[in-house]
């Protein structure tokens, strides 16, 4: 017979056993049937596979919080807890089917709060963070770099006089800020304006 005893959360058990020890959530115990001290090994690993995933449900929804987090970030995080993959599944699953994670939704917030990035940008960051192409796509195409890139390029000239060398240092700013070369264009035309265009900036 394997032994319970009660942890510090009120909700969490430990089962002994010769393995080591592992832990029960209270409500698949009751739900089971399963009495302190009279846990017997043939039912132990089926409320443990169910204790799992409990706890790393209810771990995932405190770990989220007020803060939204991708499917990859979860998944990482219960890796990180040593949870194995069906468990992680299961959990990723229940969350889903909650509507607490969702990539799509993740994305949309993502690019309302970071529009100071290029197109390019926030699908490099978004993608860093596990997100799909097509769960961002819809919300990236709608964005217009012009005004953005402008705006960098005003800030870049803030404390800087409009030289033709400090042109060419802000196409190559803007070029890593991950700007098209159409959009970079566009802006660069109301600066070289200022010190004579000729054609070997075309």
């Amino acid at each position: 017979k394997l032994k319970l005893k009660s942890k510090n959360n009120a909700n969490i058990f430990i089962a002994e056993t010769d393995q080591g020890e592992f832990e029960l959530h209270s409500d698949i115990i009751v739900k089971a049937g399963i009495k302190i001290g009279q846990i017997e090994e043939k039912d132990f690993y089926s409320a443990l596979d169910e204790s799992s995933k409990l706890i790393a449900f209810n771990l995932c929804v405190k770990y989220i919080g007020a803060k939204l987090k991708t499917e990859k970030q979860i998944k990482d995080y219960l890796y990180k807890k040593d949870y194995k993959t069906n468990t992680i599944k299961a959990v990723l699953e229940k969350l889903k089917e909650y509507g607490i994670i969702n990539d799509s939704t993740y994305a949309e917030m993502y690019i309302r709060s970071n529009s100071n990035y290029s197109k390019n940008k926030l699908k490099q960051k978004l993608r860093s963070f596990g997100v799909k192409d097509d769960n961002m796509d819809s919300f990236v195409e709608e964005i217009d770099d012009t005004p953005t890139c402008f705006r960098q390029a005003e800030k870049f000239f803030k404390n800087k006089d409009i030289t033709k060398e400090n042109i060419e240092k802000l196409t190559r700013r803007l070029a890593s800020q991950g700007y098209n070369w159409d959009t970079i264009k566009i802006v660069l035309q109301k600066f070289k304006s200022e010190v004579g265009d000729d054609d070997d900036w075309n």
